[in-house]
């Protein structure tokens, strides 16, 4: 009887630890707390004022996220894109709306992308945001696109 009661003790054990690992494999807790210290550090220390914050997640198979925003002439933005634990390198491509079509701006591709635009003119700009490499051999992972510029409140 022994044996049995601690062979299901193992059992459980076992699963229950596998489980709550492959919970804490897909948790946005990690990417928050990037953001969150991010977005502490942006508008406390260097008086920049978000004006955008997308999070969401990136899967290998589709591997692309489009964010589109609307940018004033007044400011000048930077774009940041963050990665969670399980991503490496992001891309981030930039376009503009036309009367046309999407006209490409810039791009960047590193471990913390950043991007400054100056609109001519309000805007519409589509953030493309893909993954060039993930950890490991992870096959998904959360990004965190922020748009911020200058606090005017604070010149």
């Amino acid at each position: 009887m022994k044996t049995f009661i601690s062979s299901f003790v193992i059992l459980i054990f076992a699963f229950c630890s596998r489980t709550v690992f492959s919970q804490s494999e897909t948790t946005m807790q990690d990417i928050l707390e990037k953001v969150t210290d991010r977005v502490v550090s942006l508008e406390e220390k260097k008086d920049q004022e978000i004006v955008n914050i997308t999070i969401d997640l990136l899967v290998r198979t589709t591997g692309k996220k489009q964010v589109t925003r609307y940018l004033d002439p007044s400011f000048d933005y930077k774009v940041m894109l963050i990665g969670d634990r399980r991503i490496s390198k992001l891309n981030l491509l930039v376009y503009k709306k036309t009367k046309e079509d999407w006209e490409y701006v810039t791009e960047a591709t590193n471990s913390i992308p950043q991007i400054e635009i100056t609109p001519s003119d309000f805007e519409q700009y589509e953030f493309t945001v893909g993954v060039d490499s993930f950890k490991g051999d992870n096959l998904t992972g959360h990004f965190a696109l922020l748009i911020y510029h200058k606090d005017p409140t604070k010149r």
